[in-house]
Formats: structure tokens, C-alpha cells, sequence
């Protein structure tokens, strides 16, 4: 069930999800960090589909009107980070993500799993008597 998380929150785990990033967390940095109030942290199964959810997440953040989102990003790292304001959302390639281990880092942070089912919202598609979808 999703709290009552701000919109930042909201449209990154949705993009994660749709874009099927795995294994997606989320951490509470208020009072943890100056910096930051949430990281939303996924895995990713290359760095092609690391590409297209970091520039899903810009386009989303800049069409909602929030904080410009810079992007870190080089090849051959593993590791992206999308810096959107309120929220930094980490995304690493499954290996890479156990090396660094935020969560262990951050170990003081409440952290949240998240599910795909409350955050993509599944159109329900009618199909017809001799109809294929």
C-alpha cells in the first residue's frame, strides 16, 4: 500500500516500474541527510535499460513541473544518479548495486520495498468475441 509520499516519489517509482527496473527501495533520508529527503534505489539489467529509465525519469520530472534533474552518469560504472530536488534516484546494474550496498550505508534510513502493482496503474483492455489483442 503507498503512503502519502510527495509527487517526486510517486513518478519516479512509476517510471521505474513501468520501465521494469527490479528489486526498487525506497529510503527515508529525512533526518539522515542535508541533502536529500528520499533515495529511490533500482536495479537494472544493462546500461541500455539504465539509459532509457534515466531519460524517462527527466522528461517526467521536467513535464511535472519539479526541479530541473541532473543526471551523473558515465559508462562502464554500472551506477546512474538522478538528482530531482527532494529525491536522488540511484540506479545500478544488480552486481554493481551489491558492491556499494546504499543500504548498508545508510542502515539509520527507514527503508521501504516497494511494488509494482501500487504504482502502475494497468489499463484493463475489453476484448471482443473473435477479436486478438
Amino acid at each position: 500500500m503507498v503512503k502519502d509520499y510527495p509527487k517526486s516519489v510517486l513518478l519516479g517509482a512509476q517510471v521505474l516500474f513501468e520501465l521494469r527496473a527490479e528489486q526498487v527501495e525506497l529510503l527515508d533520508m529525512r533526518g539522515q541527510s542535508a541533502v536529500v529527503d528520499w533515495y529511490l534505489v533500482g536495479s537494472c539489467e544493462s546500461s541500455a535499460q539504465m539509459q532509457a529509465i534515466l531519460g524517462e525519469l527527466q522528461k517526467a520530472y521536467k513535464e511535472a513541473g519539479g526541479a530541473s534533474a541532473a543526471i551523473e552518469y558515465k559508462d562502464l560504472t554500472r551506477w546512474a544518479v538522478l538528482d530531482a530536488g527532494d529525491i536522488m534516484v540511484h540506479l545500478f546494474e544488480q552486481t554493481r548495486r551489491e558492491e556499494i550496498s546504499l543500504s548498508s550505508l545508510w542502515n539509520k534510513a527507514e527503508h521501504i520495498d516497494l511494488a509494482a502493482e501500487d504504482f502502475v496503474v494497468r489499463k484493463k483492455e475489453t476484448v471482443k468475441s473473435g477479436e486478438f489483442v
